[in-house]
C-alpha cells in the first residue's frame, strides 16, 4: 500500500473545518502508525559538529512527513554501557533503535572493549536485541587492515549489520570502506550512503539559513590540530605561521577573517595571533545554545576554510563554499562526494599560502556559479534523505509513504532547545551523581571521549555531585515528561 504525506497540510488555512478535519485525520493515523524509535546518540557542548548533527539527526525523522510516520524523541547515550534491562526496555517500548550519525567507529580513545566503536554493547546483549537497527549518517571506519584488524570491531560490526534494516554513512568512501570489514560484503545491500543531516541544514532549519549571505567578501577560517594531526606531522609550529601569512595576504585583498572555533584546541591559533591580526573570534562550544546559533553564524559566511569534516557540511549545507585543509580520509571524501576535489588544500606543501590564497581567489571569481552547482548537489542530498527516510518507514511497518520534509515551526525550534537543554542538564548530572560515588569524572570536554580522571583527593564536591540517587532519579524522570510534553503533537 502506498500513501503520500502532505507537505503543506499542516499550513492550510483557507478552509478552517477542512483543517480541523486534516489535524484529526493526522492525529489518528499518527496514534496508528507512527513509529516510536529511540536515538542512541551524543550530547556534549565540547564539540560543534557533533552537539549539532546528532540533533538535526533528530529533525531529519521528525520532519518527514510533517511528523506522522517517524517519532525519534527518545534519547540515550550510545557509550553508557547497555545492561539487559536496557535491551529489555527497548523491545518492549520502542519500535527501533536509531545510532548516529557522527564519528562512531574505532577511535584510539573512545572505542569501548565491548564493540571496538562508541556503542558500549556486548554482542551476547546485541543478540537479545529484537528490534531493528537503523544506522543513519554515520563516519567512515577505520581502514580495514587485513593483519592487524581490530577482531572484536570485526565481529561486532557484522553482527550489527545483520541486526539493521538500514545502514546509512555519509559518503560512499565510508560505504566501501565499511564492506572491507564484513565477512559477507554483498549480504548487506542495506549498506548505503546516507549524507549528513548537517549537508541539508538549509532545508531543515530555512528559518535560520535565511537568503544565504551577501556578496561581500566574508570567509571563516576554523583550524584544530589534536593528537591525530600532530602526529602525522601537522604540528602548530609549522601550519601557524603560514596560516597568519594568508590571514595577512586575505586581509591586504580586502577579506573580513573571521575565526571559528567547533572546539577548545581550535581556538590556539586564535590566542597566539588573534590581536596581533585584528580577528574576530567565534566560540562554538561551551553551552547549550550554540546549538542553532551556530547555523546563524556560519549563514553569514560565504567561503569556510576549514580542518574538520563539520567545518565543510555545515557551511556546505547552508549553500556557502566549503575549502578544507586535506587532512584525513572524512574530509577527502566529502570533497569528492561534492564532486569538487580541488576544494581540498595540502596542509603539508611548502607553498600551503600561496596555494590556500590562489584556490580563495578562484572561488570568490566563480561564487554564483559554484554556489548554484552546490545549491544542486544539495538537491540531490535530500532526495536521498527523504528517500531514505521512506525506505525505512516500509521496512519498519510494510507500508510504502511518499512525503516530503517539513521544517519545524518556530514553536517547534524552541521546543527542539528545550528538549535539549533538559536533556544535556539530565546527563550532566548523572555524570556528576556517578563521580561523587566512584570518585572518577570527566575532564572537562570528557563528553567527546578525552579520558576520565580520578577526582582529587579532597576537592570540594558541586551541589551536583552530592546528591542523593534518588533526588538525581526525580530529576530523571522530570526531565523526561518534559521532553514528551515537547513533542506532543
Amino acid at each position: 500500500m502506498e500513501r503520500r504525506g502532505s507537505f503543506d497540510s499542516r499550513r492550510s488555512t483557507a478552509f478552517p473545518g477542512l483543517l480541523s478535519f486534516r489535524r484529526s485525520s493526522r492525529l489518528i493515523r499518527g496514534m496508528m502508525s507512527r513509529q516510536r524509535l529511540l536515538h542512541l546518540d551524543l550530547k556534549t557542548v565540547y564539540s560543534y559538529g557533533d552537539q549539532l548533527l546528532f540533533e538535526l539527526v533528530r529533525h531529519a525523522f521528525n520532519s518527514w512527513g510533517g511528523g506522522d510516520y517517524l517519532e525519534l524523541t527518545s534519547t540515550s547515550p550510545f557509550r553508557e554501557k547497555a545492561t539487559s534491562a536496557f535491551v529489555d526496555d527497548i523491545n518492549e517500548n520502542f519500535d527501533g533503535v536509531v545510532i548516529g550519525g557522527g564519528g562512531i567507529f574505532p577511535r584510539r580513545t573512545n572505542a569501548t572493549p565491548a564493540s571496538g566503536w562508541q556503542w558500549n554493547i556486548t554482542v551476547e546483549l546485541l543478540a537479545r536485541l529484537k528490534k531493528p537497527i537503523i544506522v543513519f549518517a554515520a563516519g567512515n571506519p577505520a581502514k580495514f587492515d587485513p593483519e592487524h584488524h581490530n577482531q572484536v570491531f570485526r565481529k561486532h560490526i557484522n553482527q550489527t549489520m545483520a541486526q539493521s534494516i538500514f545502514f546509512g554513512l555519509r559518503s560512499t568512501g565510508a560505504v566501501d570502506d565499511m564492506r572491507a570489514w564484513l565477512d559477507e560484503p554483498a549480504s548487506a545491500p542495506h549498506l548505503t550512503l546516507q549524507p549528513c543531516p548537517t549537508t541539508i541544514g538549509r532545508v531543515l532549519l530555512p528559518r535560520m539559513a535565511g537568503d544565504g549571505p551577501g556578496t561581500d567578501k566574508r570567509i571563516g577560517i576554523q583550524v584544530g590540530l589534536e593528537v591525530a594531526h600532530v602526529e602525522s606531522g601537522l604540528e602548530p609550529g609549522a601550519i601557524f605561521p603560514q596560516l597568519r601569512d594568508l590571514i595577512l595576504a586575505l586581509q591586504q585583498d580586502g577579506w573580513d577573517v573571521e575565526f571559528v572555533g567547533h572546539k577548545r584546541t581550535d581556538m590556539k591559533f586564535f590566542q597566539e595571533y588573534g590581536a596581533e591580526l585584528g580577528l574576530t573570534g567565534r566560540q562554538l562550544y561551551g553551552n547549550t545554545k550554540v546549538l542553532f546559533d551556530g547555523i546563524r553564524n556560519y549563514a553569514q559566511l560565504p567561503i569556510i576554510l576549514g580542518a574538520r569534516g563539520h567545518s565543510q557540511m555545515i557551511p556546505f549545507g547552508l549553500n556557502n563554499i566549503p575549502l578544507s585543509l586535506s587532512t584525513n580520509n572524512k574530509i577527502k571524501y566529502f570533497a569528492h562526494e561534492i564532486g569538487h576535489p580541488e576544494f581540498l588544500i595540502d596542509p603539508w606543501r611548502d607553498d600551503f599560502a600561496s596555494a590556500a590564497l590562489t584556490q580563495v581567489d578562484a572561488v570568490e571569481a566563480n561564487r554564483a556559479a559554484l554556489r548554484a552547482e552546490l545549491a544542486a548537489t544539495q538537491q540531490r542530498f535530500v532526495d536521498t534523505t527523504v528517500q531514505n527516510l521512506s525506505i525505512i518507514h516500509e521496512r519498519l511497518t510494510g507500508e510504502k509513504v511518499i512525503a516530503e520534509l517539513v521544517p519545524y515551526s518556530d514553536r517547534e525550534i524552541r521546543l527542539a532547545q528545550a528538549s535539549y537543554d533538559n536533556d544535556y542538564e539530565r546527563r550532566r548530572l548523572a555524570e556528576a551523581a556517578l563521580a561523587a560515588q566512584t570518585g572518577v569524572r570527566r575532564m572537562e570536554g570528557g563528553a567527546t571521549g578525552e579520558a576520565a580522571r580520578p577526582a582529587a583527593a579532597g576537592t570540594v564536591q558541586s551541589a551536583a555531585e552530592r546528591m542523593s540517587l534518588g533526588s538525581l532519579r526525580r530529576i530523571v524522570r522530570a526531565g523526561r515528561r518534559r521532553a514528551r510534553r515537547a513533542f506532543t503533537r
